[in-house]
Protein backbone atom coordinates (compact mmCIF):
# COMPACT_ATOMS: atom_id res chain seq x y z
CA UNK A 1 0.00 0.00 0.00
CA UNK A 2 2.84 2.36 0.87
CA UNK A 3 4.51 1.57 -2.47
CA UNK A 4 1.33 2.30 -4.44
CA UNK A 5 0.79 5.52 -2.55
CA UNK A 6 4.35 6.65 -3.25
CA UNK A 7 3.94 5.98 -6.97
CA UNK A 8 0.68 7.93 -6.97
CA UNK A 9 2.36 10.91 -5.32
CA UNK A 10 5.17 10.82 -7.87
CA UNK A 11 2.67 10.75 -10.75
CA UNK A 12 0.76 13.69 -9.25
CA UNK A 13 4.04 15.57 -8.74
CA UNK A 14 5.17 14.97 -12.35
CA UNK A 15 1.76 16.03 -13.73
CA UNK A 16 1.94 19.23 -11.65
CA UNK A 17 5.41 20.01 -13.02
CA UNK A 18 4.21 19.41 -16.59
CA UNK A 19 1.24 21.73 -16.08
CA UNK A 20 3.54 24.40 -14.60
CA UNK A 21 5.87 24.22 -17.60
CA UNK A 22 2.89 24.38 -19.95
CA UNK A 23 1.59 27.53 -18.23
CA UNK A 24 5.07 29.05 -18.23
CA UNK A 25 5.45 28.32 -21.95
CA UNK A 26 2.13 29.97 -22.77
CA UNK A 27 3.06 33.01 -20.68
CA UNK A 28 6.42 33.38 -22.40
CA UNK A 29 4.84 33.11 -25.86
CA UNK A 30 2.20 35.65 -24.88
CA UNK A 31 4.93 37.93 -23.59
CA UNK A 32 6.88 37.66 -26.83
CA UNK A 33 3.72 38.43 -28.81
CA UNK A 34 2.96 41.45 -26.63
CA UNK A 35 6.47 42.86 -26.68
CA UNK A 36 7.74 41.67 -30.05
CA UNK A 37 9.38 45.05 -30.67
CA UNK A 38 11.91 44.18 -27.95
CA UNK A 39 13.16 41.27 -30.04
CA UNK A 40 13.23 43.01 -33.43
CA UNK A 41 14.85 46.31 -34.39
CA UNK A 42 13.23 47.87 -37.44
CA UNK A 43 12.48 51.28 -38.97
CA UNK A 44 10.28 52.87 -41.65
CA UNK A 45 9.82 56.22 -43.36
CA UNK A 46 6.95 58.20 -41.86
CA UNK A 47 3.72 57.84 -43.86
CA UNK A 48 4.93 58.74 -47.33
CA UNK A 49 7.54 58.02 -49.96
CA UNK A 50 7.07 61.19 -51.98
CA UNK A 51 8.09 64.54 -50.48
CA UNK A 52 8.66 68.13 -51.50
CA UNK A 53 12.20 69.27 -52.24
CA UNK A 54 12.48 71.20 -48.96
CA UNK A 55 10.73 68.74 -46.64
CA UNK A 56 12.59 67.13 -43.78
CA UNK A 57 12.48 63.36 -43.70
CA UNK A 58 11.37 61.35 -40.66
CA UNK A 59 12.34 57.76 -39.98
CA UNK A 60 10.56 55.98 -37.13
CA UNK A 61 12.15 53.14 -35.15
CA UNK A 62 10.05 50.54 -33.35
CA UNK A 63 12.20 50.94 -30.20
CA UNK A 64 14.56 53.58 -28.78
CA UNK A 65 17.96 53.84 -30.44
CA UNK A 66 21.07 54.04 -28.25
CA UNK A 67 23.78 54.23 -30.92
CA UNK A 68 23.58 56.25 -34.13
CA UNK A 69 25.86 58.86 -35.68
CA UNK A 70 26.36 60.52 -39.07
CA UNK A 71 28.49 57.64 -40.35
CA UNK A 72 25.54 55.27 -39.92
CA UNK A 73 23.40 57.21 -42.44
CA UNK A 74 23.94 57.39 -46.19
CA UNK A 75 21.90 59.23 -48.85
CA UNK A 76 22.29 58.69 -52.59
CA UNK A 77 22.41 60.98 -54.56
CA UNK A 78 24.48 62.66 -51.88
CA UNK A 79 23.07 65.71 -50.10
CA UNK A 80 24.44 67.67 -47.15
CA UNK A 81 22.22 67.00 -44.13
CA UNK A 82 22.01 67.05 -40.33
CA UNK A 83 20.15 64.57 -38.15
CA UNK A 84 18.41 64.63 -34.80
CA UNK A 85 16.57 62.13 -32.60
CA UNK A 86 13.44 63.04 -30.65
CA UNK A 87 13.33 62.92 -26.83
CA UNK A 88 12.34 59.24 -26.91
CA UNK A 89 15.14 58.34 -29.32
CA UNK A 90 12.62 56.73 -31.68
CA UNK A 91 12.14 59.32 -34.43
CA UNK A 92 15.10 60.23 -36.62
CA UNK A 93 14.71 63.58 -38.41
CA UNK A 94 16.94 64.27 -41.41
CA UNK A 95 17.09 68.00 -42.12
CA UNK A 96 19.04 68.92 -45.23
CA UNK A 97 21.24 71.98 -45.60
CA UNK A 98 20.50 72.09 -49.31
CA UNK A 99 17.24 71.27 -51.06
CA UNK A 100 16.69 67.86 -52.57
CA UNK A 101 16.65 67.73 -56.36
CA UNK A 102 13.15 67.81 -57.81
CA UNK A 103 11.61 64.67 -59.32
CA UNK A 104 14.45 62.44 -58.20
CA UNK A 105 14.70 59.00 -56.68
CA UNK A 106 16.71 58.96 -53.44
CA UNK A 107 17.99 55.99 -51.46
CA UNK A 108 18.75 56.04 -47.73
CA UNK A 109 20.95 53.38 -46.13
CA UNK A 110 21.09 52.85 -42.35
CA UNK A 111 24.03 50.76 -41.15
CA UNK A 112 24.95 49.38 -37.72
CA UNK A 113 22.32 51.25 -35.71
CA UNK A 114 21.86 49.75 -32.25
CA UNK A 115 18.57 49.66 -30.38
CA UNK A 116 17.73 49.63 -26.68
CA UNK A 117 17.35 45.84 -26.84
CA UNK A 118 20.99 45.59 -27.86
CA UNK A 119 20.05 44.38 -31.33
CA UNK A 120 21.83 45.79 -34.36
CA UNK A 121 20.14 47.11 -37.50
CA UNK A 122 22.98 46.17 -39.82
CA UNK A 123 21.55 47.25 -43.17
CA UNK A 124 18.19 48.93 -43.81
CA UNK A 125 17.42 50.61 -47.14
CA UNK A 126 14.65 53.09 -47.95
CA UNK A 127 13.53 54.66 -51.21
CA UNK A 128 11.72 57.97 -51.53
CA UNK A 129 10.94 60.39 -54.34
CA UNK A 130 10.84 64.14 -54.54
CA UNK A 131 8.08 66.09 -56.24
CA UNK A 132 8.59 68.77 -58.87
CA UNK A 133 10.03 71.98 -57.49
CA UNK A 134 7.66 74.92 -57.20
CA UNK A 135 8.25 78.65 -57.19
CA UNK A 136 8.03 78.54 -53.38
CA UNK A 137 10.98 76.17 -53.02
CA UNK A 138 14.15 77.82 -51.82
CA UNK A 139 16.96 77.93 -54.36
CA UNK A 140 20.34 76.83 -53.09
CA UNK A 141 23.43 76.98 -55.23
CA UNK A 142 25.08 73.64 -55.74
CA UNK A 143 27.80 72.28 -57.97
CA UNK A 144 26.14 68.87 -58.05
CA UNK A 145 25.34 67.29 -61.39
CA UNK A 146 21.82 66.67 -62.55
CA UNK A 147 20.56 63.25 -61.49
CA UNK A 148 17.46 63.19 -63.67
CA UNK A 149 18.79 60.64 -66.13
CA UNK A 150 17.49 57.15 -65.49
CA UNK A 151 14.55 58.28 -63.36
CA UNK A 152 11.05 58.12 -64.77
CA UNK A 153 9.56 61.03 -62.82
CA UNK A 154 12.03 63.45 -64.35
CA UNK A 155 11.85 66.71 -66.23
CA UNK A 156 12.15 64.51 -69.34
CA UNK A 157 9.04 62.55 -68.33
CA UNK A 158 7.27 60.97 -71.27
CA UNK A 159 4.10 62.89 -72.20
CA UNK A 160 1.68 60.67 -74.16
CA UNK A 161 -0.30 61.88 -77.18
CA UNK A 162 -3.65 63.47 -76.44
CA UNK A 163 -5.45 60.37 -77.71
CA UNK A 164 -3.74 58.21 -75.07
CA UNK A 165 -4.27 60.47 -72.06
CA UNK A 166 -6.97 59.52 -69.52
CA UNK A 167 -9.91 61.89 -69.80
CA UNK A 168 -10.13 62.34 -66.03
CA UNK A 169 -7.79 62.00 -63.09
CA UNK A 170 -8.39 58.76 -61.21
CA UNK A 171 -7.06 57.72 -57.81
CA UNK A 172 -5.48 54.28 -57.82
CA UNK A 173 -4.16 52.84 -54.56
CA UNK A 174 -1.04 50.88 -55.53
CA UNK A 175 -1.33 47.13 -55.03
CA UNK A 176 2.44 46.83 -54.55
CA UNK A 177 4.75 49.35 -52.92
CA UNK A 178 8.12 47.90 -53.89
CA UNK A 179 9.58 47.81 -57.36
CA UNK A 180 7.85 48.38 -60.69
CA UNK A 181 4.38 47.16 -61.49
CA UNK A 182 1.67 47.76 -64.12
CA UNK A 183 -1.84 48.49 -62.87
CA UNK A 184 -4.77 48.00 -65.26
CA UNK A 185 -8.21 49.32 -64.31
CA UNK A 186 -10.84 47.74 -66.57
CA UNK A 187 -13.70 50.00 -65.41
CA UNK A 188 -11.64 53.13 -66.14
CA UNK A 189 -9.83 51.69 -69.17
CA UNK A 190 -6.60 53.11 -67.77
CA UNK A 191 -3.13 51.65 -67.29
CA UNK A 192 -1.01 53.17 -64.51
CA UNK A 193 2.70 52.52 -64.02
CA UNK A 194 4.00 52.50 -60.44
CA UNK A 195 7.49 52.28 -59.00
CA UNK A 196 7.97 51.80 -55.26
CA UNK A 197 4.36 52.88 -54.69
CA UNK A 198 4.75 56.13 -56.65
CA UNK A 199 2.82 56.81 -59.86
CA UNK A 200 5.09 57.12 -62.90
CA UNK A 201 2.61 57.59 -65.76
CA UNK A 202 -0.86 56.58 -66.99
CA UNK A 203 -2.43 55.83 -70.38
CA UNK A 204 -5.77 55.01 -71.93
CA UNK A 205 -6.13 51.38 -72.98
CA UNK A 206 -8.56 49.17 -74.84
CA UNK A 207 -9.31 45.89 -73.06
CA UNK A 208 -11.38 42.85 -73.97
CA UNK A 209 -14.88 43.38 -75.30
CA UNK A 210 -17.95 41.92 -73.65
CA UNK A 211 -17.93 38.18 -74.27
CA UNK A 212 -14.11 38.16 -74.65
CA UNK A 213 -12.99 39.81 -71.38
CA UNK A 214 -9.45 40.47 -70.28
CA UNK A 215 -8.58 38.09 -67.42
CA UNK A 216 -8.47 39.65 -63.95
CA UNK A 217 -5.79 38.90 -61.39
CA UNK A 218 -2.11 39.27 -60.66
CA UNK A 219 0.29 38.33 -63.43
CA UNK A 220 3.78 39.20 -64.63
CA UNK A 221 5.58 39.92 -67.89
CA UNK A 222 6.56 36.50 -69.20
CA UNK A 223 7.85 37.33 -72.69
CA UNK A 224 8.60 40.46 -74.73
CA UNK A 225 8.55 40.72 -78.53
CA UNK A 226 9.07 43.92 -80.54
CA UNK A 227 6.54 42.61 -83.07
CA UNK A 228 4.33 39.59 -82.43
CA UNK A 229 2.36 37.89 -85.22
CA UNK A 230 -1.12 36.67 -84.27
CA UNK A 231 -1.89 33.67 -86.45
CA UNK A 232 -5.37 33.50 -84.91
CA UNK A 233 -6.41 36.92 -86.23
CA UNK A 234 -3.83 37.42 -89.00
CA UNK A 235 -2.36 40.71 -87.71
CA UNK A 236 0.75 42.23 -86.17
CA UNK A 237 0.90 43.24 -82.49
CA UNK A 238 3.85 45.63 -81.98
CA UNK A 239 5.62 45.93 -78.61
CA UNK A 240 3.96 42.81 -77.24
CA UNK A 241 4.34 41.60 -73.67
CA UNK A 242 2.77 38.24 -72.88
CA UNK A 243 1.33 37.99 -69.36
CA UNK A 244 -1.08 35.03 -69.38
CA UNK A 245 -1.90 32.30 -71.91
CA UNK A 246 -2.50 34.01 -75.26
CA UNK A 247 -3.08 37.43 -73.66
CA UNK A 248 -0.71 40.32 -74.35
CA UNK A 249 -0.17 43.99 -73.66
CA UNK A 250 0.59 45.50 -77.07
CA UNK A 251 0.31 48.51 -79.37
CA UNK A 252 -2.81 48.99 -81.53
CA UNK A 253 -2.58 46.11 -84.03
CA UNK A 254 -2.25 46.40 -87.77
CA UNK A 255 -2.89 44.06 -90.68
CA UNK A 256 -0.48 43.11 -93.51
CA UNK A 257 -2.40 45.55 -95.71
CA UNK A 258 -1.16 48.36 -93.47
CA UNK A 259 -4.54 49.12 -91.90
CA UNK A 260 -4.24 49.84 -88.18
CA UNK A 261 -6.81 49.75 -85.37
CA UNK A 262 -7.96 53.32 -84.71
CA UNK A 263 -6.78 55.47 -81.80
CA UNK A 264 -10.44 56.39 -81.23
CA UNK A 265 -10.96 52.90 -79.80
CA UNK A 266 -8.72 53.67 -76.82
CA UNK A 267 -10.84 53.92 -73.69
CA UNK A 268 -13.28 51.33 -75.06
CA UNK A 269 -13.59 47.57 -74.55
CA UNK A 270 -13.13 46.33 -78.09
CA UNK A 271 -10.15 43.93 -78.07
CA UNK A 272 -10.23 40.13 -78.13
CA UNK A 273 -8.94 40.07 -74.53
CA UNK A 274 -5.52 41.68 -74.93
CA UNK A 275 -4.68 45.08 -73.46
CA UNK A 276 -4.05 47.58 -76.26
CA UNK A 277 -2.04 50.79 -75.95
CA UNK A 278 -1.70 53.69 -78.35
CA UNK A 279 1.21 54.42 -80.67
CA UNK A 280 3.99 55.79 -78.48
CA UNK A 281 2.81 54.65 -75.03
CA UNK A 282 3.13 50.98 -76.06
CA UNK A 283 6.82 51.42 -76.87
CA UNK A 284 7.35 53.42 -73.68
CA UNK A 285 5.76 50.70 -71.50
CA UNK A 286 7.64 48.00 -73.43
CA UNK A 287 10.98 49.71 -72.67
CA UNK A 288 10.02 50.52 -69.05
CA UNK A 289 8.89 47.04 -68.02
CA UNK A 290 11.19 44.08 -67.57
CA UNK A 291 10.63 40.33 -67.69
CA UNK A 292 9.01 39.55 -64.36
CA UNK A 293 7.44 42.98 -63.81
CA UNK A 294 4.13 42.48 -61.97
CA UNK A 295 0.82 43.21 -63.69
CA UNK A 296 -2.35 43.70 -61.67
CA UNK A 297 -5.60 43.66 -63.68
CA UNK A 298 -8.75 44.59 -61.78
CA UNK A 299 -12.25 45.94 -62.32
Amino acid sequence: MFFVSKISRMIIYMVAIAIAFLILGVSVRAGVASYSNVYVLDAEIENKKEISANDDLKIIFNQPVIFLDLDNIGINPNVDFDFDLDDNNRVLVLSHNEAFLGETKYEIDLNNVRGLSGLLLEDKKFVFYTKSKTKNDKIIKSDKKDFFSGFELSKNKYIPPETSRPKKEIEITPEFTEGKYIDVSISNQVMTLFEDGVKVNSFLISSGKYGMPTPLGTFSVKKKEPKHWSSTYGLWMPYSMNFYGAYYIHELPYWPSGYREGEDHLGMRVSHGCIRLGVGPAEYVFDWAEIGTSIYVHK
